[in-house]
């Protein structure tokens, strides 16, 4: 009997798209599971049951949205317990990056799947698992956080219209660190999208080559550009396409350092707030996080 965990966000999604946690509890109890549930609160609530529950229970499931997954992988964070992803968010990128875009894949997985440590990251000690969002990135997700939950996805795209208009970027000195030394960037930017898994955004791919589990952060960085060429970039960037402009940068490394004269907004796997001016530290952390995904299938000859 696998002692089992769901940490259920009852707002996330919609009505049409969402697994309630009496479904959940029923399915995984069918599979053997000894079910416990608890209905999240408040914000850090999921966190809080996440990280008594490492102790107590062989899985904890996430259930909803990437920023029910964050705040569930937060309180897992190097405990060694298991986590599994019943998607059922507005945003579930973590989901799909994982393989388990559905919640028929994420059962499956929970039931047949294998677990991988993956790493974790963090911006000034605050850890994130999917991506870090800054400046326009930043802007959009915490427009986005203002308007009504049932708008879905088209709160994303409101905000983004919004931040279109206002804003026009800021100067940010980017200190890339690798094993073979610094490499700094100094300019005027627009948007920057730290990833540490290849979807982001609701299924954006600024950084396709972006792995969970290399050790490394995917770094794209955008400087500001004319209505018509983001138009032409923001296709590529849905479809997986390497984002190829003078405008664009994309490294890997392990840690990177920025410095701003002004305020930043960012995102941390979607949740928005605002960090003072000044220098700040984005690295790979020690600390492992450790997921139940979809085992690899088997090719046959």
């Amino acid at each position: 009997m696998v002692r089992t965990l769901v940490i259920a966000n009852p707002y996330s999604g919609n009505s049409r798209k969402r697994l309630s946690f009496e479904e959940a509890a029923g399915l995984l109890r069918k599979m053997d599971h000894e079910v416990t549930v608890h209905l999240t609160t408040g914000p850090g609530d999921a966190v809080a049951q996440a990280r008594r529950g490492a102790d107590r229970f062989d899985l904890v499931v996430a259930l909803g949205g990437d920023g029910t997954v964050h705040e569930v992988a937060t309180g897992l964070s190097g405990t060694g317990c298991p986590m599994a992803v019943l998607p059922s968010g507005s945003g579930n990128d973590f989901a799909v990056g994982i393989g388990c875009p559905t919640l028929d894949a994420g059962l499956e997985a929970i039931d047949s799947g294998q677990d991988k440590n993956l790493d974790v990251c963090a911006l000034d000690g605050e850890v994130f698992f999917n991506s870090l969002g800054l400046l326009a990135s930043g802007l959009v997700s915490g427009g986005a956080s203002h308007l009504w939950r049932w708008l879905g996805g088209a709160r994303y795209t409101l905000a983004a219209i919004a931040t279109l208009v206002r804003y026009r970027g800021q100067d940010v000195v980017w200190e890339i660190e690798r094993n073979d030394g610094t490499e700094t960037i100094s300019d005027r930017f627009f948007f920057a999208e730290i990833c540490n898994g290849p979807l982001t955004g609701g299924g954006f791919r600024f950084a396709p080559d972006a792995r969970f589990d290399d050790g490394l952060l995917d770094a794209c960085l955008i400087r500001p550009v004319g209505p018509l060429t983001g138009l032409k970039l923001l296709p590529a960037a849905s479809s997986g396409k390497r984002l190829d402009h003078e405008a664009i940068n994309v490294v890997q490394c392990p840690r990177l350092v920025f410095t701003s004269a002004e305020p930043v907004a960012v995102h941390l796997d979607g949740e928005p707030k605002v960090i003072p001016a000044g220098r700040h530290t984005i690295e790979v952390v020690q600390d492992k996080l450790t997921v139940r995904m979809m085992a690899p299938k088997q090719v046959t000859a």
